[in-house]
């Protein structure tokens, strides 16, 4: 009867493990470093209006008309 191999004897299997490990640990610090921290949002327009040289908007435009 044929002598079963532990599956981390076959070379390609390990090599296939390393990497999936590696770039799972790169995954995890590159979310840790870039996206860990909250991104405090101001004024979501402010810079297209700089860019294109409009005036900030009065409380007028922003509410709305009341008719």
């Amino acid at each position: 009867m044929k002598q079963r191999r532990p599956i981390f004897s076959i070379p390609l299997v390990r090599e296939l493990t390393a990497v999936l490990i590696i770039k799972l640990v790169l995954v995890f610090l590159i979310a840790h470093f870039f996206f860990s921290d909250p991104v405090i949002v101001g004024d979501e327009g402010q810079g297209l209006r700089e860019h294109f040289g409009l005036d900030k908007p009065s409380v007028s435009d922003t509410q709305g008309d009341p008719s």
